[in-house]
């Protein structure tokens, strides 16, 4: 990877958001004070034990850049939710209670850590290349240091400046009703037994909204896992056919825009367009050598049926990725940041390849790959 592979991919009222590889730097065109810069630390380590329960996207470094600027650096996911209802429409129903469960999930927990998101809207809910949803820009530290009012601002909000666990709520009830209708608030007709949930998240009273992000979690998870129908005895000797599961169908909404512009790490090519002139200046200040960082070394996967243990050896502050491909199947990215290892769940039976990729912000290294079960793997 090469300084050139950052280009803009979103621009906001505040921030611009560069994409590269597997990376993401959400960069602020001015010098952040240092109390604000604090109390992002602190808003950071609450909600670290949180990366690996609930879905949630979260920063992983906030970088101070020569020039002054800073920017917060995540695993890149793409595109938001915003962006898919603009290309595709409206979700189905099925796919849309399985979103909004999964953002009502990630602000009940950021809650019980103390932490309100203050800005939630369909712009930051994300898709990681799995296809799974995630929430994004948890925290009002940087929103105080920089408020901006938009289509998404609770009643509240927009009047005093209030964010709390209710505004929150607001903004959850935005984004349900555009995945549900494809349509902002007041335009669009909402599903039977939604309509009523959605309207009170809606309420410009907060006293009328739901008590808590959890509330809406148990009401999502009601109409996400309907009780199963109890089936009446049958006189009929041959047994009653029973259809195969409905399958989860929101990775697969997502998947060919996934595939075709967040999945970098597995097309590197798909990203060699010329920079505008903006993103040249930010790559300049992000690149820290001219050097090739030190080979990566993958050692011999560990098979255990259900599970593989890789491990390797990589240069210090090389942020490193796994990627995992079964036989016959696409390639998956799992992310694992600084750590020497990671232990991937896999199904029995399948032959699968791993390769390692790290970059350091500037330069992309890779493995050779290597295989368990017997797979063939490319070079």
């Amino acid at each position: 990877m090469s300084g050139d592979d950052f280009t803009p991919i979103g621009s906001g009222p505040v921030a611009t958001v560069y994409g590269g590889l597997y990376l993401a730097l959400k960069v602020y065109p001015v010098v952040v004070d240092r109390r604000v810069l604090d109390a992002v630390e602190r808003e950071r380590a609450a909600l670290e034990p949180l990366r690996d329960n609930a879905p949630v996207l979260l920063v992983d470094e906030v970088l101070e850049l020569p020039d002054g600027r800073t920017a917060l650096q995540m695993e890149l996911c793409t595109p938001s939710l915003a962006d898919l209802v603009d290309d595709g429409g409206a979700l189905p129903v099925e796919d849309a209670v399985e979103l909004g469960h999964a953002v009502a999930s990630a602000v009940a927990a950021a809650h019980r850590a103390g932490v309100v998101h203050g800005g939630l809207s369909p712009h930051n809910v994300l898709f990681h290349p799995s296809g799974a949803a995630l929430v994004a820009d948890f925290g009002v530290a940087l929103r105080r240091a920089f408020p901006v009012e938009h289509d998404c601002t609770a009643p509240e909000t927009a009047l005093d400046g209030t964010l709390d666990e209710r505004t929150d709520l607001y903004g959850l009830g935005r984004v349900l009703h555009l995945a549900l209708t494809g349509r902002p608030p007041g335009e669009g007709d909402l599903p039977p037994g939604l309509e009523k949930l959605v309207t009170r998240l809606l309420s410009d009273d907060p006293a009328d909204r739901p008590s808590t992000a959890d509330v809406v979690v148990r009401r999502l998870a009601a109409f996400r896992d309907p009780p199963p129908v109890e089936r009446r005895p049958t006189t009929a000797l041959a047994p009653v056919p029973v259809p195969s599961p409905r399958p989860r169908r929101l990775a697969r909404t997502v998947a060919g825009i996934v595939v075709g512009g967040a999945a970098l790490a597995v097309a590197p090519h798909l990203v060699h367009a010329d920079p505008p002139k903006a993103a040249a200046i930010v790559t300049t200040t992000l690149a820290t050598t001219s050097a090739p960082p030190t080979p990566l070394a993958l050692a011999e996967p560990a098979d255990h049926g259900t599970y593989v243990d890789l491990s390797w050896r990589a240069a210090n502050g090389l942020t490193v990725a796994v990627l995992v491909t079964p036989e016959g199947g696409e390639p998956e990215v799992r992310v694992a940041r600084r750590n020497p290892s990671m232990r991937v769940e896999v199904e029995e039976g399948v032959p699968y390849c791993f390769r390692v990729q790290a970059t350091d912000g500037a330069l992309m290294v890779e493995s050779p790959p290597r295989g368990v079960r017997g797979a063939v793997c490319g070079a």
